[in-house]
């Protein structure tokens, strides 16, 4: 029997959503000419184009893959090209098949600035988000029930996806505030430097979330093709054996997330944020007693 998705398939690239939704944008005012009842008339609105050159999706997860797996030690048996392409092409066809957050993209663009953009497609990232993290517990529940991993390996995983939605709720608080100014600015060029204050104030988290989630990338991934035994159970494998795996190089790769992790929660308490410092200490501590009794043992600290 194989064990399930690894969690978190969505944020693979919804990071890479974030940085194209709210960084890669600017915006521009289109004068066009209406005709109503036999009258014509001019009417000015506001929309965001695409920051060119633009990275594709498809080139944003080759290149992210191939950083991971040059960090990584790869198995004899397996070609380090030929994992880059099956790991990018499964992010891809995910991507692809996500119509909802695809449409959401395409509404934030072509929206004529009737209500709030930006905040839509922020608040359609936290629901998107915060309707996967139940579904995400219990698929590292059952993966750690499948291995012989300790529960502190899971656990900062389940950290992860907390602190990821936390970050989507500090952006929430930034893109409310800089879109709000944006739109009562009276004219274009002070609308355009709301925008770009919310993209410098938005620009450190993205950065910090990024890299967070690349150094744990690298230590899924090195645990989990060193547990495969042929490219059809890549994804998959039957059962993650801690013997296996190059100790040393495992806690290299674990240290490095967990110091990640550590800088990421730290970023967002120390930007001073009060509703944050909430869901930090009301969510996470109860979602890692979750999981322990999810595996009916108890629950390891981040420290460990």
């Amino acid at each position: 029997m194989s064990l399930p998705l690894s969690s978190g398939v969505s944020t693979d690239y919804s990071e890479s959503a974030l940085r194209f939704g709210l960084m890669d944008i600017k915006p521009v005012e289109v004068v066009e000419t209406i005709k109503r009842f036999g009258m014509k008339f001019k009417r000015t609105f506001r929309r965001f184009e695409t920051l060119k050159p633009s990275q594709s999706y498809h080139d944003f997860v080759t290149l992210k893959n191939g950083l991971i797996f040059d960090k990584i030690d790869v198995p004899k048996w397996f070609d380090p090209e030929k994992l880059v392409k099956m790991y990018s092409q499964r992010s891809i066809n995910f991507f692809e098949k996500d119509t909802a957050l695809q449409n959401t993209i395409k509404e934030m663009r072509e929206s004529k600035q009737i209500g709030r953009p930006l905040l839509s497609f922020i608040r359609f990232m936290i629901s998107r988000c915060e309707s996967e993290i139940e579904e995400d517990l219990e698929i590292e529940a059952q993966r750690f029930l499948h291995s012989n991993l300790p529960l502190s390996f899971y656990n900062k995983f389940v950290v992860l996806n907390n602190t990821y939605r936390d970050s989507l709720k500090v952006l929430e608080q930034i893109v409310r505030i800089h879109e709000f100014r944006a739109r009562s600015a009276r004219n274009f060029a002070v609308y355009s430097k709301h925008i770009d204050k919310m993209k410098r104030a938005a620009s450190p988290i993205i950065d910090r979330i990024e890299t967070c989630l690349f150094s744990a990338s690298c230590l899924k991934k090195y645990v989990t093709i060193w547990n495969a035994k042929s490219y059809d159970e890549i994804h998959q494998p039957e059962f993650l054996d801690f013997g296996k795996i190059d100790y040393s190089k495992f806690e290299q790769l674990n240290n490095d997330f967990k110091i990640e992790l550590k800088a990421t929660r730290k970023l967002f308490l120390d930007l001073d944020s009060n509703i944050l410092q909430r869901e930090l200490k009301l969510e996470s501590e109860p979602t890692a007693k979750m999981f322990g009794k999810l595996v009916m043992l108890p629950s390891s600290s981040l420290e460990r």
